[in-house]
C-alpha cells in the first residue's frame, strides 16, 4: 500500500491541489468574505444586488452552502486520508470538485444565466463529495465514518429545498429549508467537535481525554435531528422542548472536554469558546427569545468560529509547521467571537440592529481578512517540512 506519509512521494502536482483543505480553506475563505461584504453593503443601500432569487435568499443560501460546505468538504475529505490511510482526493479530481462548487458562486448572481443550470451544478457538489468521501471508507470497511454520508446527502436535501421553494416563489419554505441546512450543518460540527476539540485540548494541555458518553454522543446527534424536523416541517409546539433538550446534552458534552485548561492555548480557547455558541443559541431558542437571535449564535459562532479556529489549527498541522498560529491570528479569533456577540445582540435589540449587524460584519471581514492574509501563502505553498501533502 503507498505509504501517504512517505516523504520520498514526488509530488508534481501544483500545492494548491494536493489536499482537499487547501483549495476549500481558501475559497470557501474569501466566499465568507464576499458573502458578508456584498450583503451588508446591499442592506445599507450602498448599491442594488439583484441575484437569483432575492439579496436575502442569497446571503442565506451563500453562507451556507457557498462558504460553510466548502469548509466541510476540504476538512472532510482531509480527515478521510488521515482516518483510512487511503490517498486523499487531490490533482484533477480534486480541481474538477472545486471548479464544481465554484460554477454557482460565480453564476448565482447573474439572472441572465438559467436558474436551473446554476440548481443542476450546485445539487451536485454534496453528493459528489459524499461519494468520494464514502469510497475511501467503504475500502476499509471503516463503517463508523460513514455516518458523514448520509449527513452531507442530508445537507443536499435541504438545499435541494431551498431551490424548490425558490422556483415555486415560497419564501417561508426557503427559509425553512435553509434554517434547516444550517441546522444539518451543526449536526456536523456536534459530531467533529466531539472527536477533534478533545484529542487536541489533550495534545496543547494539561487535560487528560475522558471516554466518550454514548448517551451524550447519541443524545446530541437525535435531539438536534428532531429540532431539525421540527422546524422544517413546521411542528412549532417541539421547536422549543428540542432546542431546551440539545442545548443541555451539548453542554453536558462540551463540559467534558477540558475547556478550563483551554484559556492559555489560543488555539482551543477560540475552538472551545466557538462550539459553546451551539448550545447557548439553542437556549435562547429554548427561551422563546427572537429566532434570529439564537439561529446566529449557532450560524455565526457554532459555524463561523469554529471554522475559523479549525482551519487555523488543521492548516497548521498539514502544511508541516509548528502549531502556533501567528500572532495576528489570535487577534484574529478574538474579533471573531466579538462579531459572534454583536450579531446575537442585533437579534435582541431591534433599535440598534444595523449598527449592531455593521460592526458584526466589519469584525467578521477582520477575522476573515487575517486568516487569507496569514494562511493564504501556507495553502498554496508545498508543505514546510518537504512532506506530501
Amino acid at each position: 500500500m503507498l505509504n501517504i506519509d512517505d516523504p520520498r512521494v514526488t509530488q508534481t502536482t501544483p500545492a494548491i491541489l494536493r489536499l482537499g483543505f487547501r483549495p476549500f480553506f481558501l475559497l470557501g475563505s474569501l466566499a465568507s468574505l464576499a458573502g458578508i461584504s456584498v450583503w451588508v453593503l446591499a442592506l445599507s443601500g450602498a448599491f442594488h444586488f439583484t441575484p437569483h432569487g432575492s439579496g436575502l435568499w442569497w446571503h442565506g443560501h451563500e453562507m451556507l452552502f457557498g462558504f460553510v460546505v466548502a469548509i466541510i468538504a476540504g476538512f472532510l475529505l482531509t480527515a478521510v486520508q488521515n482516518w483510512t490511510g487511503v490517498p486523499g482526493l487531490s490533482g484533477k479530481p480534486l480541481l474538477a470538485l472545486v471548479v464544481l462548487w465554484l460554477a454557482p458562486r460565480l453564476l448565482l448572481p447573474l439572472t441572465s444565466v438559467p436558474l436551473e443550470l446554476v440548481m443542476a451544478l450546485d445539487l451536485a457538489f454534496l453528493p459528489v463529495t459524499a461519494i468520494a468521501l464514502g469510497t475511501s471508507v467503504v475500502r476499509v470497511k471503516q463503517w463508523r465514518n460513514l455516518v458523514f454520508v448520509p449527513i452531507l446527502l442530508l445537507l443536499a436535501s435541504c438545499n435541494a429545498l431551498s431551490y424548490f421553494a425558490l422556483l415555486k416563489g415560497n419564501p417561508v419554505l426557503a427559509q425553512k429549508a435553509l434554517h434547516g441546512g444550517a441546522l444539518a450543518i451543526i449536526v456536523i460540527v456536534a459530531l467533529l467537535g466531539g472527536r477533534v476539540i478533545p484529542f487536541f485540548s489533550e495534545r496543547a494541555s494539561a487535560y487528560q481525554r475522558k471516554p466518550n458518553l454514548w448517551y451524550l454522543d447519541a443524545g446530541s446527534f437525535a435531539s438536534l435531528l428532531a429540532l431539525l424536523i421540527a422546524i422544517v416541517f413546521s411542528v412549532d409546539t417541539m421547536v422549543r422542548p428540542m432546542a431546551g433538550l440539545a442545548a443541555v446534552i451539548i453542554l453536558l458534552r462540551w463540559h467534558r472536554w477540558g475547556w478550563m485548561q483551554s484559556f492559555g492555548v489560543p488555539l482551543l480557547w477560540s475552538l472551545h469558546l466557538s462550539y459553546v455558541f451551539i448550545p447557548v443559541g439553542l437556549l435562547l431558542i429554548a427561551l422563546g427569545l427572537p429566532f434570529s437571535a439564537g439561529f446566529h449564535a449557532m450560524a455565526a459562532g457554532g459555524m463561523g468560529g469554529m471554522i475559523l479556529a479549525m482551519m487555523a489549527r488543521v492548516s497548521l498541522g498539514h502544511t508541516g509547521r509548528t502549531l502556533t498560529p501567528p500572532k495576528p491570528m489570535v487577534f484574529g479569533f478574538g474579533i471573531m467571537i466579538f462579531a459572534v456577540v454583536m450579531r446575537v445582540l442585533a437579534g435582541l435589540i431591534g433599535e440598534f440592529y444595523f449598527t449592531l449587524i455593521g460592526l458584526s460584519a466589519l469584525a467578521w471581514v477582520l477575522a476573515f481578512g487575517i486568516f487569507i492574509m496569514f494562511y493564504g501563502p501556507m495553502l498554496l505553498k508545498p508543505r514546510a517540512d518537504g512532506r506530501p501533502g
